[in-house]
């Protein structure tokens, strides 16, 4: 029997954290949403800016919100919270700096009502250019689709590869789904806890829908991202999120041909990153632990069989993945600290050793 879902209540949990500049636009972009059936739950995960007074103050103004004030534990354990306070049908995740769509909700919500578990919709990711200017990158596979879980997990390493399955905030979830096999963040991670949430609901999924509408608003200013400043855990947390991601496939049988091909280029490409994070100015790793993190990744006996994704990639990825193949532990530290020297200096080489 088809299930229906009209006028069910929608549960958007935003967690939020120092969002003062953002968090108005966000707040606003879910109440004017043309589906009025929410609730917006804000997490204030112990903000130290004035976003704490901002949700009090939105929430005197439609009893549509709920505030959440807790000490600041993570984002994880914000979003746990949400859940165990959520009274809907059906959850939708939004990031504070994050801003949606008008018609988001409604479009999400009418999909899920075909008898599906969880719906996709693409999204725009909107940055900052060296000069200020707003770049703006539309993310879509361009169609849309249906799928059984049998087909979505043969795609899945094309999903992957476009970042669909990673993130949380591009889609809508069954409450009864999460509250029945107890899903929850793991407060312990700091990166790729998304994922990790997303693999294993996945795994209580029966039919998909992926929607070719930029529905959500990624924006990417935050001069605070993984990409830019330094994480002592970045290695270990991708390569517990890869694990993750390996041991799922497995599970599911579709840990072959494209899906492992896709999933093990990017995990090259996760140790680039972290080689790079290594070396960051703001770095607080001394010598001996830089040799320490190196010396784990040149011995890890996964990227031993996966030497061939290197060469698939710009300068910098196929020289490292030589030194990681010959294990040159120091040539890998010298041609770190190189680059670096080179950055510095705004040596125009620069451009060749970061790609």
């Amino acid at each position: 029997m088809k299930k229906v879902y009209l006028n069910r209540i929608v549960s958007i949990i935003v967690p939020v954290y120092n969002s003062e500049k953002y968090i108005e636009k966000c707040i606003m972009s879910i109440l004017n949403q043309t589906y009025k059936y929410i609730e917006l739950i804000l997490i204030n995960d112990g903000s130290i800016d004035n976003s704490g007074q901002l949700c009090d103050t939105f929430a005197k103004l439609d009893n549509r919100i709920k505030v959440e004030h807790m000490k600041n534990l993570g984002v994880s354990s914000a979003r746990n919270k949400g859940i165990k306070a959520a009274t809907g049908k059906f959850i939708q995740f939004v990031d504070s700096d994050d801003y949606i769509e008008p018609n988001m909700i409604e479009t999400l919500i009418n999909e899920i009502n075909r008898n599906i578990d969880l719906v996709f919709c693409g999204y725009t990711r909107v940055s900052k250019g060296k000069n200020g200017e707003i770049n703006i990158k539309a993310i879509s596979l361009n169609k849309q689709v249906n799928m059984t879980k049998k087909t979505f997990l043969n795609e899945f390493g094309i999903l992957f590869k476009h970042y669909y399955i990673n993130y949380l905030w591009n889609k809508l979830y069954v409450v009864d789904i999460i509250k029945k096999y107890n899903l929850e963040f793991d407060s312990l991670i700091n990166w790729g806890e998304d994922l990790m949430f997303n693999l294993q609901y996945l795994e209580h999924c029966g039919n998909i829908t992926i929607i070719d509408k930029q529905l959500y608003n990624y924006v990417n200013y935050n001069d605070n991202s993984i990409t830019s400043t330094f994480n002592k855990e970045l290695y270990n947390n991708q390569n517990n999120m890869y694990k993750s991601v390996r041991k799922f496939l497995i599970k599911n049988n579709v840990y072959t041909d494209t899906n492992k091909d896709i999933v093990e280029l990017k995990f090259t490409d996760s140790i680039i990153m972290s080689l790079n994070n290594l070396f960051y100015k703001d770095s607080d790793c001394d010598k001996l632990e830089i040799k320490k993190q190196i010396s784990r990744i040149i011995e890890d006996d996964i990227l031993g069989q996966d030497l061939k994704y290197f060469n698939i990639g710009g300068f910098q990825k196929k020289i490292v993945g030589k030194l990681i193949k010959n294990k040159f532990l120091h040539l890998i530290i010298y041609f770190y600290k190189t680059k670096e020297y080179i950055r510095r200096r705004k040596n125009f080489l620069y451009k060749i050793f970061k790609k």
